[in-house]
C-alpha cells in the first residue's frame, strides 16, 4: 500500500477556504497524482481540505472516493486521526490512498500508520508531502518531499 498524507493547501487569512496560492498547489498535486494509481481518499470536515482534493477528485471523477472524517464533537482531532488510521488500515494491500488533514493531525495520522514521528508542521507551511509505504509483511517507509 502506499499513502500520500499532507495538510491541506495554503489557506485563506480570512475563512476556511484555499487562498488562491493554495488553489494552484490544489491543481499541482493533482497533476502529480492524477496517474499514481490513486483510489481512495480521506479528508477531514473542514472546506478547505475538501478544496485540496477537488481538482484531483475532477481529474479523476468516479476512479476515486472521498471520504470525510470529523475533527470537531466529541472525538475531535483525535477521532479524526483514529478515523483515517483505521479506514486506511482496512484498505486491501495495494491500495494507493491520500489523507488530507490539518498541521496538528498528520503527524499522527503517519505515526499512526507505523511511519515514525515526523517534525511539527509549522503555521505557514503547506508544502510538505508525506510518502508512507506500507508492505504487507515488513516495514513502513516513510518519504518526506516538498511540492
Amino acid at each position: 500500500m502506499i499513502v500520500f498524507v499532507l495538510r491541506h493547501a495554503d489557506r485563506s487569512s480570512e475563512d476556511d477556504a484555499l487562498s488562491a496560492v493554495g488553489t494552484k498547489r490544489a491543481r499541482m498535486l493533482a497533476h502529480m497524482l492524477a496517474e499514481s494509481g490513486v483510489s481512495k481518499a480521506f479528508c477531514s470536515d473542514a472546506q478547505r481540505t475538501h478544496q485540496t482534493l477537488a481538482p484531483l477528485k475532477q481529474a479523476l471523477g468516479d476512479r476515486i472516493s472521498v471520504t470525510e472524517f470529523s475533527t470537531a464533537g466529541q472525538a475531535g482531532p483525535d477521532g479524526h486521526v483514529e478515523a483515517v488510521v483505521a479506514a486506511i488500515k482496512a484498505l486491501p494491500p495495494g491500495t494507493i490512498a491520500v489523507a488530507v488533514s490539518h498541521s496538528n493531525t498528520v503527524g499522527s495520522i503517519v505515526e499512526g500508520l507505523g511511519g515514525g514521528r515526523i517534525d511539527a508542521i509549522g503555521d505557514t507551511e503547506f508544502d510538505r508531502l508525506l510518502v508512507l509505504f506500507i508492505p504487507p509483511n515488513g516495514r513502513e517507509t516513510l518519504l518526506q518531499l516538498h511540492y
